[in-house]
């Protein structure tokens, strides 16, 4: 495996979010809430872009449905109204010499 870099971890601050496209996928990088989050740029529940979502106190919001997804967990929050939403997908983060990135 080798290390994809993708930021450094000094710009990593609060709200970042930039798309990335890995192995031929679609991935945004995401900063909120202390949480540094690798995800799918299309939200679980209808496949809405995800890359002008909303992030507040480490969770993300869709932008069509405003559903929140915590960074965490990549669980959809907010009670019965979501129970059927799948969770985001999350992908493990590496860390590098000050850089952050994936191993492919």
């Amino acid at each position: 495996m080798s290390f994809y870099r993708l930021e450094s971890t000094s710009n990593l601050t609060e709200g970042y979010s930039r798309q990335f496209i890995v192995n031929g996928e679609d991935m945004l990088l995401v900063h909120s809430g202390g949480l540094s989050r690798l995800i799918s740029t299309a939200c679980p529940h209808d496949g809405y872009p995800l890359k002008k979502a909303k992030l507040v106190n480490g969770c993300i919001q869709c932008p069509k449905h405003r559903i929140c997804f915590s960074l965490d967990n990549g669980r959809a929050l907010g009670g019965e109204a979501v129970a059927d939403v799948e969770a985001l997908s999350l992908y493990d983060l590496a860390e590098e010499d000050g850089e952050v990135g994936i191993y492919i």
